[in-house]
């Protein structure tokens, strides 16, 4: 009797679509996650999500292409090695491809894979979930998503109005933080931006320094963005808790549906003084604007990263600047995110790019600010008048 070979079928044990769609939003509401696991920097295009690609561990920062608004579905390609043709277009398949790159070294077909299962458990275990509880249904309704942005820091509802203000905030978290403190910042800067640690067990922005971000009036908070008062692990490379055996906990968490590349951190302070001097600061984080803030410069604005987003690029251009000194971070990214500014802003706007000592402005301490720092806003200043 001749024995044929059978093609051996995959069963899944996570079959239920409906769930599975209700996973593929909420990862892709924590998209950055994913990046940050995979160690990967990425820029974010009005429909596009560029990167590198971590399936086939490429070099070309543009290669990987996630289309998180796409017309039809959520989907990825990538433009070099087209990986998307062997773990299919999905992003659960973008995932289970970065997971067999990191896991087993994937290059090309034949290579060692992740299961398709071993892929969701991974995506329950970072993310905190249970398949049973998951449903389809995740993206609620903009207003919504707002009204809920309180819910990361306390277990009560938020305001009957459903604006989550700086009074309703400052009553559910410590101010200031610690962690900041003990970085050197001073009570009354953390106090003035309400900087403060959230402490409300099993909530989103639990362990974290809590930064809330306001609107142009800075009244209204429309979103948060949270840093692990952890330090690094050595074994895993995560922010968690040291005290606990290893798991995912990033370094930097934003609340869902905050949109940073949206936003200039500080920019419902600084208007006014933008408007008054023709000059605008460019810094890559909330932790170096108070720092400048201590040292008496009131007219700095972070980018929450080392990308200048197009619509952060229409809000300087609605500044009132005319003069823009980019105080980006002593690294590679510092380094592109200067390449880049030039790119878009030299023909329009004097360009400055000091340099100082230390990773970045909030290492310096109040001298060395004034010292390295301020002649350059003087300049600026004397050009605009």
């Amino acid at each position: 009797m001749t024995m044929q070979n059978k093609k051996q079928t995959y069963h899944s044990k996570y079959k239920d679509q409906e769930k599975l769609n209700g996973l593929t939003d909420l990862v892709l509401d924590n998209i950055e996650q994913v990046y940050e696991y995979f160690d990967l920097e990425s820029r974010r295009g009005e429909k596009v999500i560029f990167s590198s690609c971590f399936i086939h561990g490429g070099d070309n920062t543009s290669a990987l292409n996630l289309y998180y608004n796409a017309d039809y579905r959520v989907h990825y390609k990538c433009r070099t090695h087209e990986c998307e043709r062997h773990f299919g277009t999905s992003l659960l398949s973008m995932i289970r491809g970065g997971l067999s790159h990191l896991r087993y070294g994937w290059k090309s077909a034949g290579d060692r894979t992740v299961s398709f299962d071993a892929t969701v458990e991974f995506l329950l275990e970072k993310f905190d979930l249970k398949f049973s509880k998951l449903s389809g249904a995740t993206h609620s309704q903009d207003h919504q998503e707002f009204c809920k942005l309180i819910n990361t820091l306390s277990h009560q509802d938020t305001p009957s109005s459903g604006i989550v203000t700086k009074d309703f905030y400052r009553s559910k978290v410590d101010i200031p933080s610690q962690y900041y403190l003990q970085r050197g910042y001073s009570i009354e800067v953390l106090d003035d931006y309400d900087v403060g640690t959230c402490k409300t067990y099993k909530k989103p922005m639990y362990n974290r320094a809590t930064v809330p971000v306001y609107d142009a009036s800075g009244e209204h908070i429309i979103g948060f963005t949270g840093r692990s008062i952890f330090g690094v692990c050595d074994e895993c490379k995560s922010y968690h808790d040291p005290s606990k055996d290893c798991y995912f906990f990033p370094k930097w968490k934003h609340t869902k549906g905050f949109e940073k590349e949206k936003c200039l951190y500080n920019y419902w302070k600084a208007k006014q003084h933008i408007q008054k001097t023709g000059v605008i600061i460019l810094v890559e984080s909330p932790g170096n604007v108070w720092r400048l803030e201590e040292a008496g410069i009131h007219n700095s604005v972070g980018l929450f990263g080392a990308v200048l987003h197009d619509s952060q690029k229409a809000l300087i251009d609605e500044s009132g600047a005319l003069s823009i000194i980019a105080l980006m971070d002593n690294d590679e990214a510092g380094q592109r995110a200067a390449e880049e500014i030039t790119k878009k802003c030299s023909k329009a706007y004097r360009l400055y790019f000091p340099s100082f000592d230390g990773g970045d402005i909030a290492d310096l301490n109040i001298d060395s600010i004034t010292e390295d720092i301020k002649p350059y806003i003087d300049l600026a200043k004397e050009n605009y008048q």
